[in-house]
């Protein structure tokens, strides 16, 4: 018997296959802290305390979603009660979470330290069976302001 490793969800307790990204009941990353110092992203133009050095472009994390059979089943049974979907809300904060890593590390690997006016979009591909998330920004390198 093959026996592979697992891990649990800090969040929720859920167990999971070892090289799982995101918990596969409540979405929450399995992506550990590597450094300490702080990767700032905000949807705003400036970073207060912060001053922008150089801005070196744009960034972008991309992913694309779909759900499976059961997973429209059980959607669809919800939908006939009204209320929130779980299951496609589910899908979509892991989809929003693993854009934004995929955003950071974009920015990070033009050397960036910070990313600036963020935004989120979504798009329904192949007559709705799929969806892109889509996470965008400026990277730039900034450094705190002397006090």
């Amino acid at each position: 018997m093959i026996r592979m490793s697992s891990k649990n969800c800090k969040k929720c307790g859920t167990e999971s296959i070892a090289d799982t990204k995101f918990c596969p009941k409540c979405g929450a990353s399995f992506a550990a802290a590597t450094t300490k110092s702080k990767f700032m992203v905000v949807t705003t133009s400036t970073i207060p305390g912060y001053e922008i050095l150089e801005a070196l472009g744009t960034v972008h994390g991309l992913t694309v979603r779909t759900r499976g059979v059961g997973g429209k089943i059980i959607a669809g049974f919800e939908g006939m009660f009204g209320g929130e979907v779980t299951s496609y809300s589910s899908e979509a904060e892991k989809a929003r979470k693993e854009s934004m890593e995929r955003l950071i590390d974009n920015a990070k690997s033009i050397g960036a330290n910070a990313i600036v006016r963020t935004d989120f979009e979504t798009s329904d591909i192949l007559n709705g069976t799929a969806t892109i998330f889509s996470a965008y920004g400026t990277g730039v390198i900034i450094k705190p302001l002397k006090k």
